[in-house]
């Protein structure tokens, strides 16, 4: 595959601000994170449907499509960042012009239901994007706090620097679930979108990929009923490596004490692979988050609990 990448972001650069899904629900983390981006030396624009709202989105699917072509084909524009996740991110799936989107690649980042268009633009446009950092938790959080710091900084060293940005480091501590280096391009990310996506015309090609994916409020019963039809559906059958990020609020409720924990159900489900697997990597629903570029070249290193990202983000 051919990537296509954006532009490093330079300051004055405008990012455009965007609601593919949900609405604004803390006014004062989207005036933080506004701030924190004019502070950092970028211009920002938001949309028109980021302070509208419809039903539990921002605005009906046509007009949160449009907004985001309007800033993909804007020159002026260098990157767009979501303003928070949501449940309704698929619903421009089909309304968006991928071969635009091709030629005008712009810096995306955003997290949650968002990873929906983030493997979209991978499988449809070639485009790599950030699964990271949104505005509403992810600028919007307190500037103060080392979890943002930790954040921040490492979305400036991938985005605004034309080179591999290497290593990344930990902020809290990593897991080794099966030893051994892996190769490959990182695809993945929501639980959720991975599993709705999965053997659709929107998902990428995971030929030597490092599959990678958090979770939120899914219980160990159900991440093992979605990975072992997805095992059936050959999910794995060209992956390099996993990497799991953080599991928040996924307890065993429905069959409590009756089943091992999610990391022992993984390993058994992908027993017949070997690939090595990193466990609580700094990515998911927690506050921490380190960027996940879709589709970039990464090595991992399970044992030393390494992730290296081995090409640019950007150029």
């Amino acid at each position: 595959m051919e990537l296509v990448k954006p532009f490093a972001l330079q300051t004055g650069d405008k990012i455009g601000i965007v609601a593919p899904s949900m609405h604004i629900i803390n006014e004062e983390a989207v005036a933080n994170g506004i701030a924190t981006l004019q502070e950092l030396g970028f211009r920002v624009e938001l949309g028109p449907t980021v302070r509208s709202r419809y039903r539990n989105s921002s605005a009906l699917p046509e007009d949160r499509a449009k907004e985001l072509m309007e800033f993909f084909t804007d020159p002026e524009t260098k990157a767009i960042i979501c303003l928070i996740g949501g449940d309704t991110a698929a619903q421009l799936l089909k309304l968006l012009d991928y071969e635009t989107i091709k030629s005008n690649p712009k810096l995306f980042s955003g997290m949650s239901d968002i990873g929906h268009l983030n493997l979209a633009f991978l499988s449809k446009a070639q485009m790599v994007s950030i699964y990271g950092l949104d505005l509403t938790f992810g600028f919007g959080a307190d500037r103060n706090n080392p979890v943002t710091r930790y954040n921040i900084d490492l979305f400036l060293k991938c985005c605004t620097h034309p080179e591999p940005p290497g290593k990344i480091s930990a902020f809290t501590q990593w897991e080794c679930w099966r030893p051994g280096r892996a190769r490959g391009r990182l695809i993945g990310g929501y639980l959720g979108a991975i599993t709705s996506l999965y053997r659709t015309s929107y998902w990428p090609s995971m030929e030597n990929s490092i599959l990678f994916w958090e979770g939120l409020q899914t219980q160990p019963h159900e991440i093992e009923r979605q990975f072992t039809i997805a095992e059936a559906e050959g999910m794995f059958d060209t992956v390099a490596g996993m990497v799991v990020g953080k599991l928040v609020d996924c307890e065993e409720k429905d069959y409590e004490g009756m089943l091992p924990d999610i990391r022992e159900l993984i390993l058994e489900i992908t027993k017949d692979y070997g690939f090595p697997i990193i466990g609580n990597a700094d990515f998911g629903h927690s506050g921490v988050f380190m960027p996940m570029p879709e589709g970039l070249l990464a090595e991992i290193d399970a044992g030393q609990l390494s992730i290296e990202l081995v090409e640019p983000v950007v150029r």
